[in-house]
């Protein structure tokens, strides 16, 4: 199954979903809490970036660069950056472990 759209040619993959399953690796709790550090900082960013937009130009957003809109960008940008700060810090052992590997303990 061929689709040809604006130049770019997708196919069907030729592998067979057999192979494609035993190559999935269950991410690790490290992995995961890397990924939403990443996810915080990308946010945090975002709403600074956002804040520094509307102050920026005044001009056409009198409005929203007067108000209070632009304080709280900036407060979400600093409570981002303070999560994504405490995730990072902490310690291997305290991270999460999952669900399964902790039932199995018990058992």
């Amino acid at each position: 199954m061929n689709d040809v759209t604006k130049g770019l040619t997708i196919s069907a993959s030729v592998l067979p979903t057999a192979q494609l399953r035993r190559g999935l690796t269950r991410l690790s709790p490290n992995h995961l809490m890397e990924l939403v550090t990443r996810l915080c900082l990308f946010k945090a960013e975002r709403w600074g970036r956002r804040a520094l937009f509307y102050e920026q130009h005044r001009d056409y957003f009198p409005r929203l660069s007067a108000g209070r809109f632009v304080n709280r960008c900036r407060a979400l940008e600093a409570r981002y950056r303070a999560l994504a700060e405490l995730i990072f810090l902490l310690p291997t052992d305290d991270r999460l472990v999952p669900v399964r590997a902790a039932a199995m303990r018990r058992t």
